[in-house]
């Protein structure tokens, strides 16, 4: 082989290679951070579960309005851990929505 075909075969390889690469790079985000990557797996299931839930209720349950008021700074503090564990390490899976889910682009999976 000569020189051209080596830099030919190289330069489709790269075209090929390096979308598919940025793309399995994406970070899931909920709250501002990043969802731990021993933890996306996990979330994916409940987020899921979470929409298969919500599929089959919606229909028959109707939303009441929070009449409850609260301080400004509290909620822009609690706003940031929606989602997350206290200490804001990992995501708690008891406090996920499917907003939560939407927000970190975890896509509904193929049921």
């Amino acid at each position: 082989m000569n020189v051209r075909s080596l830099l030919s075969v190289a330069a489709i390889v790269s075209a090929v290679a390096f979308p598919g690469i940025s793309l399995a790079q994406e970070e899931h985000m909920i709250g501002g951070k990043a969802v731990p990557t021993d933890q996306v797996a996990e979330v994916q299931a409940k987020c899921d579960e979470l929409r298969k839930t919500t599929a089959t209720t919606a229909s028959s349950t109707t939303v009441t309005p929070d009449t409850t008021k609260t301080d400004a700074a509290s909620t822009t503090d609690t706003a940031s851990l929606e989602g997350w564990l206290e200490d804001g390490t990992k995501i708690d899976l008891n406090k996920l929505t499917v907003e939560l889910c939407d927000e970190g682009r975890f896509t509904a999976s193929a049921m």
